[in-house]
């Protein structure tokens, strides 16, 4: 938000500013998707400056709630510097929450991966997750797996930490032997936090 506000300064070059606004929506694709994110998303939205960035794509539909695919992220990441692609470790208890899977489920699963690897790969699958949510009442953690390009037992462990952070409202799902269910996602609450973007253009775009 400060970038954002920094970019405001009529102090400041023209070029500068730009610079401020470019680096803040940066910031905004690269945070924990949450309302925190949301807001900040917003802001930018409404700045008409926004527009003209060469980053609009990703974070316009990110701020309308709409699924990420592969070849918008990568053109995204070819334009940040390398400290914003820094690996991240994944802890061992969510290494070990993540080897949890669903073998009885019948939905296809192809993804071993066990966590995100970079900040803008966590970014993505946190907003993916989110902006899934909007879509399904209920999901297998297989099929949550699926979408995210993650192993099962690592899409439950992400789930799982946004519905204790607040920032997804849900709850967990565990296998019921008795019915045969498969554990997933579940209850998910489908609400449209009021950021003041037009209600049409969460599906025109």
């Amino acid at each position: 938000m400060r970038y954002h506000e920094l970019s405001w300064l009529a102090e400041i070059d023209e070029e500068e500013r730009k610079e401020m606004l470019s680096v803040a929506v940066t910031c905004a694709v690269l945070a924990s998707a949450g309302p925190n994110r949301s807001r900040l998303l917003a802001s930018l939205y409404r700045d008409e400056r926004s527009v003209d960035l060469t980053s609009y794509n990703i974070w316009s539909k990110m701020f309308l709630d709409h699924i990420l695919c592969p070849a918008e992220i990568r053109t995204f990441e070819e334009r940040l510097r390398p400290h914003q692609l820094a690996n991240i470790a994944i802890s061992s208890n969510d290494q070990l929450a993540s080897t949890i899977d669903d073998d009885d489920s019948a939905e296809p699963s192809t993804s071993t991966r066990r966590g995100p690897s970079t900040v803008l790969d966590r970014a993505v699958m946190e907003h993916n997750l989110l902006a899934s949510s909007k879509i399904y009442n209920n999901i297998t953690f297989r099929g949550l797996g699926a979408l995210l390009d993650l192993a099962p037992g690592a899409a439950e462990t992400m789930a799982r930490k946004m519905i204790e952070q607040g920032r997804l409202k849900g709850s967990i799902d565990q296998e019921d032997d008795a019915q045969g269910k498969a554990g997933g996602l579940g209850d998910v609450e489908q609400t449209n936090e009021d950021t003041g973007a037009p209600f049409t253009k969460r599906w025109d775009l």
